[in-house]
């Protein structure tokens, strides 16, 4: 049964969690709370200030496995599988940046946090980044790995549903064969992913329902107006990204870090697209330290 949860109610039931159990994914793990009549799934724990983790198209919160136990002994931390991904119900929406961005409000509002942290990846963080400047004070400092939608340099698949006309084929095409070679080919170090968190990752993508979600966020991620309005930002951002990513080359990565005043990039050598999971202990460490003492630490 779904919960409306309260902030004290969340905190209330992470303390029965110990940081020793770590971080476990399923759908009986977490928990589910009502946003506007829908079931989402969040993983909780830890106490202080609230750090919300948010993944990027195509994928689930198990993607922050290495950061949830760190993060959590200093701050109260929420891993959401964004709506429409994970075990979070998938309803009939466009899932544009803007309805992602309110998603993201109505979240923040049911649990009752006034201010949080965020660590986002990807597309996550362009979702991220628009709620930021849409609502600025609900933000208190942000951590963004490789933000954007998909590139030219990207799995076939994923470049054929930005097409009105051939997306239904990059859905086809979306096999758990093809769908591992993709996640392991954007690792710099192939080895770091076990079949586990493949099968893991794959599968709340094995459903119609979840290509069609992944389909319709990538033909309406249109990022013009959030890169505009990105001048106005007045936060401290920390822009995270791999020496070789090959999906989007951080020689791309101006294209974000340029309009915001108050920002760092930091490149973590030999890691590709998905550096928090390819070199966890140095992102969390950078992380940390970040979150704490923010740019002029």
């Amino acid at each position: 049964e779904s919960v409306h949860c309260t902030l004290k109610k969340v905190k209330a039931l992470a303390a029965t969690l110990s940081h020793h159990d770590g971080f476990y994914y399923g759908e009986h793990t977490g928990e589910f709370i009502e946003i506007q009549a829908l079931r989402i799934h969040i993983t909780y724990a830890g106490e202080g200030d609230p750090v919300l983790l948010i993944h990027g198209a195509g994928q689930n919160s198990y993607t922050w496995r290495h950061q949830f136990e760190a993060l959590a002994e200093r701050y109260f931390v929420v891993a959401v599988d964004m709506i429409g991904y994970g075990y979070s119900d998938k309803p009939d929406l466009t899932y544009t940046i803007e309805e992602n961005s309110e998603f993201l409000l109505a979240l923040l509002n049911t649990l009752r946090i006034k201010q949080t942290n965020i660590i986002a990846m990807g597309s996550g963080a362009t979702y991220a980044l628009d709620f930021m400047v849409h609502y600025p004070d609900r933000v208190h400092r942000a951590i963004c790995i490789a933000p954007g939608g998909v590139t030219d340099s990207m799995p076939l698949p994923l470049r054929l549903m930005q097409s009105s006309t051939f997306g239904w084929l990059g859905k086809a095409l979306f096999s758990e064969r093809k769908f591992n070679s993709m996640i392991s080919n954007c690792m710099f170090d192939q080895t770091c992913l076990s079949s586990q968190d493949l099968s893991i990752y794959y599968e709340t993508m094995d459903s119609k329902e979840s290509r069609e979600v992944l389909r319709r966020g990538i033909a309406n991620f249109q990022e013009d107006d959030v890169l505009y309005n990105l001048r106005l930002l007045p936060h401290e951002v920390l822009f995270v990204w791999g020496s070789e990513d090959r999906w989007r080359p951080i020689a791309d990565a101006g294209l974000y870090t340029a309009p915001i005043e108050n920002y760092a990039l930091y490149e973590m050598r030999n890691c590709g697209h998905l550096p928090h999971e390819e070199k966890p202990d140095k992102f969390n460490e950078n992380a940390l330290y970040f979150l704490r003492y923010g740019l002029d630490g």
